[in-house]
């Protein structure tokens, strides 16, 4: 009779283990997948902020660039750090990318654009103070690059220099 008993107790807790491994699966399965899937789709995502674009600058040659120079001397006016006033004053270049699709369309007309582009400068060195003007160069540069891609619709531009950057 025990033998009997332990049977239907073991043959029991089998089945009951079968019953919640079933359900466990179909639980799951379903959320793992999906979580499989949002994986995949960050995977994907940084993966194409990872791959550089055609037209970046590591893949452009110096024979692709043209340098466009402003002849006026820029004197654009820093935040207060001070009592003083303080002044940027340096000459403004642009790199064009030559063998971008825009670049036959609208290089010729950025001397009609050259009071917006030195506005842009010119609000660009005013959020920063002397000595944050000195430290962060290459930010504002940055800043500058994209607000004249903006401008023009365009990533054409691929760089903005400052020349002979004096500070006062």
């Amino acid at each position: 009779m025990r033998k009997n008993i332990l049977t239907v107790i073991i043959l029991a807790m089998c089945l009951i283990n079968i019953v919640l491994s079933a359900v466990l699966i179909f639980v799951m399965v379903p959320t793992a997948n999906q979580t499989t899937a949002l994986v995949k789709k960050v995977a994907q995502i940084i993966d194409l902020e990872l791959e550089s674009p055609e037209n970046s600058i590591d893949n452009i040659g110096v024979s692709d660039i043209e340098t466009y120079l402003i002849d006026e001397r820029l004197t654009c006016i820093l935040a207060k750090s001070d009592d003083e006033d303080h002044y940027a004053v340096f000459y403004l270049s642009l790199s064009l990318n030559m063998t971008h699709s825009d670049y036959e369309e609208l290089s010729p007309i950025i001397s009609k654009y050259e009071h917006n582009i030195k506005e842009i400068v010119s609000d660009e060195f005013a959020k920063y103070t002397i000595d944050e003007a000195k430290a962060m160069k290459d930010k504002i540069r940055e800043q500058v690059t994209i607000r004249i891609q903006e401008l023009f619709k365009s990533d054409f531009i691929i760089n903005v220099s400052f020349g002979n950057i004096l500070y006062d």
